[in-house]
């Protein structure tokens, strides 16, 4: 099985228009996005379209997204669907859309609740994220369609038993690979335990191991606060030395990922793309 390059980015982003503005011009938007895409297309073996949780921003949908850039651009592109944000019946229709569009991949998720604050409704029509990949997979099997599902799985949660039932669930479900975070931040500590718990599992030809480039040690800081997430604290040393080296660190748990036999990397760009070319190059 080839090594599989999963490099995830956001959809065209457009600020809400204000009620005296001259619309919005999504084609302009849609030339850049594809400009992006362009420059790392050697470096992805699946372009994922990402769902952007902001409010604030006008988005086009994921799905349509991922259409337009394989057939504009004829690459393999799956797009990011949030369980939080449909209803049982627009799910349906999401998922026969990507069939019928003939998307080789589609990554289900359930999604964060949106606070009160942001006045938007959580739809919750299924018990869980397993529930919708199932209903996603009878789908898959009545439209006689070959998508492959992606679904993510909290790698730290592969220390429990709780965790590791709820992992293979999905994949019981119809997920064929699950995607990881929190990100593998070092080739040396992080590696070793991440690498040691899908293997643990018996999950290790089944997850792709994340790779997330920060910024700078406030972005650290930022990503631990909104997400929650507990990061060695070398990665905050290694931040302060600037973004190439925390580029160097990222390419360096790819490198071993692509020797030591696992299935592939799951590279999430947060809106610089180019980040694929330093870390998969």
């Amino acid at each position: 099985m080839a090594f599989l390059r999963v490099v995830e980015v956001l959809p065209p982003l457009y600020p809400f228009p204000a009620p005296r503005s001259r619309g919005v011009r999504y084609e302009a938007g849609l030339g850049r996005f594809y400009d992006d895409v362009k420059g790392i297309r050697d470096h992805a073996d699946v372009i994922l379209v990402a769902n952007v949780k902001n409010p604030a921003l006008l988005k086009l949908d994921t799905v349509y997204t991922a259409i337009r850039l394989r057939e504009d651009l004829g690459v393999r592109a799956g797009p990011a669907v949030v369980v939080r944000d449909q209803n049982r019946a627009l799910f349906d229709s999401t998922v026969f859309t990507a069939f019928a569009a003939g998307l080789e991949w589609l990554f289900l998720a359930w999604g964060d609740d949106r606070p009160a604050s942001a006045k938007i409704t959580n739809v919750r029509d299924f018990e869980g994220l397993a529930s919708a990949i199932r209903r996603a997979s009878l789908i898959r099997s009545k439209a006689h369609s070959s998508t492959a599902f992606f679904a993510p799985v909290d790698i730290e949660s592969l220390a429990y038993p709780k965790g590791v039932a709820m992992a293979k669930e999905r994949l019981r479900a119809g997920a064929d690979m699950l995607l990881a975070q929190p990100p593998t931040t070092d080739p040396e500590e992080t590696f070793d335990r991440h690498a040691s718990l899908v293997d643990d599992a018996g999950l290790k030809d089944r997850v792709l191991i994340s790779v997330f480039p920060f910024r700078d040690r406030a972005d650290v800081n930022h990503y631990q606060k909104l997400f929650g997430w507990r990061l060695p604290n070398r990665v905050l040393l290694e931040a302060s030395r600037g973004e190439k080296r925390i580029n160097d660190l990222a390419g360096a748990v790819v490198e071993r990922l692509r020797t030591e036999g696992h299935p592939g990397v799951y590279l999430v760009t947060r809106g610089n793309p180019g980040i694929a070319r330093a870390v998969l190059h």
